[in-house]
């Protein structure tokens, strides 16, 4: 019976197990240097996406009182407003009749989408004035219920379920505010919306620049309504937010959060309208209107002499439009004249006559008929209305809170975050 020989192992040295640990010490640390950066890398990237996606979207560009308004409600408002304008420019540059209707509009339309910068300062402007209205709307109690807006937004697509009406309004080649979106019977910037418009010019003066050189005209169109099913409302909607959610990112919310928004401006200029006077003085006056203020000066001292007005406002005067009827102006009230003209008329008492005045269009000499105070015209009205309102935003807008802080504050990195998208198909920043 043979002996198996046993060999034994001898112990490593007290030099061989240091070099042991000291080898699994170092791949330890490769190891764990590996996982941290791995771990950094991935952090970096991860930060990156996140700050891209979540953080910037997530930083202000301005603030009203203490309110933040973020990159992405502000790259939201410009991308809906370019998205208006782009299919209002589609709509009509495809149709010669149309495009020739509303030419110059569209030119306008590629010039403002081409100022990325001046487009993205309006709709910062119009965000902050948003915000200064919905504060004031708290403070004020006013609000907007869902059937409210479940309304507008139906009106804002012409789907009208308790009957058509035949709205008048004030003709916008495309809409100028992304937060009071214009309800109309069909909106302009829809593709696949139809109108015909019959404008009607109603000058709210009859006088000639000499005479009343603030008069403009104001347009009225009166859609010819279509049938409108809650089945096409519905189609309509639906395509209108798919359009809207392709080209601008864009969803419902959002775009009842802008039709909200108009709803707000809408109820707090008429509570600031509630609170002006209703009456106003009228004044009937008529004038000569002459080159230099030497022959205004000649023909008054005329006129004091005892010579007659109507003859003199005939063989002198330079507003044709009445020079013939001795200058009468009729009855006008306050903004329907430039301001050196209406504070002379208004200054100088009934059956006076008034030392030359200056304006842009000459020297005019006035002869105040009749002074009384009467109930302001609706027009009148809702151009006392508009101004309060635009007074109101002004102030809000320089004004400082109780801690010496400016209300409004806006950030330059606004600057930076402007979208150039939608734009027209083959121009420049088109997709």
């Amino acid at each position: 019976m043979s002996k198996t020989r046993v060999t034994q192992v001898a112990p490593p040295t007290r030099k061989q197990l240091s070099r042991f640990q000291r080898d699994r010490r170092m791949q330890t640390y490769i190891w764990v240097g590996t996982v941290v950066v791995t771990v950094a890398v991935l952090g970096l990237v991860g930060f990156g996406v996140l700050d891209q996606y979540v953080l910037q979207q997530r930083r202000p560009v301005a603030r009203v009182n203490g309110v933040d308004i973020s990159t992405e409600s502000f790259q939201e408002g410009v991308r809906y407003r370019r998205f208006q304008m782009v299919n209002f420019y589609l709509q009509y540059a495809s149709d010669p009749q149309l495009a020739q209707f509303v030419g110059e509009q569209l030119q306008q339309i590629q010039g403002q989408l081409a100022d990325v910068q001046g487009l993205g300062q309006q709709i910062l402007d119009e965000l902050i004035d948003d915000q200064l209205i919905r504060q004031e709307a708290s403070r004020r109690n006013i609000t907007v219920s869902p059937q409210e807006l479940d309304t507008r937004m139906e009106e804002f697509f012409s789907y009208f379920p308790n009957g058509t009406p035949t709205p008048t309004i004030t003709p916008t080649p495309f809409p100028t505010d992304v937060l009071s979106p214009t309800a109309t019977a069909n909106p302009a910037w829809t593709p696949t919306a139809t109108f015909t418009p019959t404008e009607t010019l109603a000058p709210t003066a009859t006088s000639t620049p000499g005479s009343s050189p603030t008069a403009t005209a104001t347009g009225t169109v009166t859609p010819t309504p279509t049938p409108f099913t809650a089945e096409a409302y519905a189609t309509q909607s639906a395509n209108y937010i798919s359009g809207l959610k392709d080209q601008a990112g864009m969803n419902q919310a959002d775009l009842r959060y802008f039709v909200e928004s108009g709803l707000y401006k809408e109820k707090l200029i008429k509570a600031l309208a509630a609170e002006l006077p209703t009456t106003g003085t009228r004044v009937h006056a008529r004038h000569i209107l002459v080159q230099d203020e030497a022959e205004a000066k000649s023909v008054l001292a005329r006129l004091k002499a005892g010579d007659n007005w109507d003859s003199l406002a005939a063989l002198y005067s330079q507003d044709t439009s009445n020079a013939q009827k001795g200058g009468d102006l009729g009855w006008f009230g306050a903004g329907a004249m430039v301001a050196p003209f209406e504070t002379a008329a208004f200054n100088t008492p009934v059956g006076t006559i008034s030392e030359p005045v200056k304006t842009d269009f000459g020297w005019h000499l006035i002869q105040v008929l009749g002074k009384e105070t009467r109930p302001l015209t609706q027009a009148e009205l809702d151009q006392a209305s508009q101004k309060a309102f635009d007074d109101w935003i002004q102030k809000q807008r320089a004004a400082t809170g109780p801690d010496g802080k400016p209300v409004v504050e806006t950030l330059d990195i606004w600057k930076d975050r402007v979208p150039d998208t939608p734009a027209i198909p083959g121009s420049v920043g088109a997709p």
